[in-house]
């Protein structure tokens, strides 16, 4: 009767493990809707406009139609004590952003209380958004934040978002070795840089054409034939020059790019990356 005991007293708890643990997958499941529960810019912090808002909304659907990939923005006044990475990832997955049945998106928090910015990427948004492509799409636009330009800066958030995701599904995500596009302005006052040489190259060379008389740096030309002669001869050392490059160190750094991931608390892995403003 005792060996039965001492037989089934393990069985029963590895059977009480395995029922907690299903219930536990079941629960974090369902925690997480099918469908998206709130817009694609949720405002909670009051940095916008309604009509702002709603010009947002309407462009990042657009984006994320065009691509199939969910582009969105969360403002709140505080992160109630979670980090910004895992205060982002919750919104996200447990309000059940994403497009089709990958969930492919991205997601940008702004928290006020910290001033901190969070891009939070899930599917193939962690593919088109890369460590690199975060950190330059965070350059892009801090100093709008900076400024109190919100919608300026969900604005530029909402360009970098088209550019990263029609790169990526063109098979090439942007990344460190991505040159970016030159604008127009650029293009124009390179243009205008390139006539000016140009210009004053061709002037120098016509001014130099109407030289008819030019110094003559050799004192031969000047002296009558065998009328110098030198009856004595010495070759006398005066300094030498020395010049020393130096040797490049070799770089230890890896150069490479991509996407780092980590696991959020419904156990998704999702890419991203942030900072202050």
């Amino acid at each position: 009767m005792r060996r039965i005991d001492v037989i089934t007293k393990p069985l029963t708890v590895i059977v009480i493990m395995l029922t907690l643990f299903c219930a536990l997958i079941s629960i974090s499941a369902s925690e997480i809707p099918s469908e998206r529960q709130l817009s694609l810019c949720e405002d909670y912090a009051g940095l916008l406009s309604e009509s702002e808002r709603s010009a947002l909304n309407e462009r990042f659907g657009e984006i994320s139609e065009k691509y199939e990939c969910e582009v969105a923005v969360v403002t709140v006044n505080s992160l109630d004590g979670k980090s910004p990475r895992n205060y982002a990832d919750d919104f996200y997955d447990y309000n059940g952003y994403g497009w089709g049945a990958g969930d492919d998106g991205v997601l940008l928090l702004i928290a006020m209380d910290t001033r901190d910015w969070y891009i939070t990427t899930y599917g193939f948004g962690t593919v088109a958004f890369t460590d690199y492509g975060i950190e330059v799409a965070g350059e892009k636009i801090v100093p709008y934040m900076s400024d109190g330009d919100w919608y300026g800066a969900f604005t530029a958030f909402a360009d970098r978002a088209e550019y990263y995701f029609k790169l990526a599904r063109d098979g090439e995500p942007y990344d460190v070795d991505t040159r970016e596009p030159m604008k127009a302005s650029t293009i124009v006052l390179f243009s205008l840089v390139a006539g000016i040489i140009v210009g004053f190259i061709s002037v120098t060379a016509m001014k130099n054409q109407l030289k008819s008389v030019t110094p003559n740096n050799s004192a031969r030309e000047y002296i009558i034939k065998d009328s110098l002669k030198l009856s004595y001869e010495n070759d006398r050392f005066l300094y030498r020059n020395v010049s020393r490059t130096a040797r490049p160190k070799e770089s230890s750094g890896s150069g490479g790019g991509g996407s780092s991931t980590h696991t959020s608390s419904s156990g998704r892995s999702h890419g991203g990356g942030g900072g202050k403003f």
